[in-house]
């Protein structure tokens, strides 16, 4: 964002700065509140929740660390500002939303560490491009990021499956405990990465990514809320 006109748009970095504070206010309630502002009658998982506080945490230092690298920072070499800041948003809040998606699944506990090999190559593709002063960086990680989204939201359609014929298996009332809107969120997210991958910071894609910053931080938070707590307590009796 350092070189394109929403530095010049007073409106656009207004928009940055909200998108930035939703995310800290969205973080300190999910952690500091114990009740729920959507739906106070659900049991909310605190351990999603405190996931899901870690994804705003990272969103609001992605919006910090993009413009203290522009602004303070690496002012001057564009190509290593870039790769550290694009990084360092591949490393932190991506992995965290998949984290994010894969909890909110309460038929069995799935393994998250297979997530952190599928980063690995982005933070070695970094180190080389930084050595060797390469511009390969970006389209390499753009392909990238699309493959590991499409590579998620196919694994994470076969989960919600398994997930879904869990419940009608186990609950006659589905209420508050399905999760297939996760993937429309999933789908839309995908879509505003490739605009905006795709159109090299043309404004109206960098207002649609603050946009879709504030999309992603109220469906979290209403999800997270809303979300029934699949407890012992809420388990239907089982038959001999």
């Amino acid at each position: 964002m350092y070189e394109y006109q929403g530095l010049q748009d007073i409106f656009f970095i207004m928009l940055y700065g909200a998108a930035a504070w939703f995310a800290l206010m969205a973080c300190v309630y999910l952690l500091l509140r114990r009740g729920n502002a959507f739906a106070d009658d659900v049991g909310s998982s605190r351990v999603l929740r405190r996931w899901t506080a870690a994804f705003m945490a990272a969103v609001f230092a992605s919006h910090v660390w993009w413009v203290l690298l522009g602004q303070q920072f690496l002012v001057d070499d564009r190509l290593v500002r870039n790769i550290v800041a694009i990084t360092l948003d591949r490393l932190t809040f991506v992995p965290l939303m998949m984290c994010v998606l894969v909890r909110m699944l309460q038929d069995r506990r799935r393994p998250l560490w297979p997530i952190i090999p599928l980063f690995a190559p982005i933070a070695v593709t970094a180190a080389v491009c930084i050595a060797a002063r390469s511009d390969l960086f970006e389209p390499v990680i753009k392909c990238y990021t699309v493959f590991l989204a499409v590579l998620f939201i196919i694994y994470y359609v076969r989960a919600i499956r398994q997930y879904g014929r869990w419940l009608l298996d186990n609950y006659a009332d589905l209420e508050r405990k399905e999760v297939w809107q996760s993937l429309l969120l999933l789908a839309f997210i995908l879509f505003v990465h490739i605009a905006y991958s795709t159109n090299g910071g043309a404004l109206f894609i960098e207002y649609l990514a603050q946009v879709n910053t504030f999309i992603i931080i109220a469906f979290l938070l209403w999800r997270v809320e809303t979300l029934q707590e699949l407890t012992d307590e809420t388990e239907p009796e089982k038959g001999f």
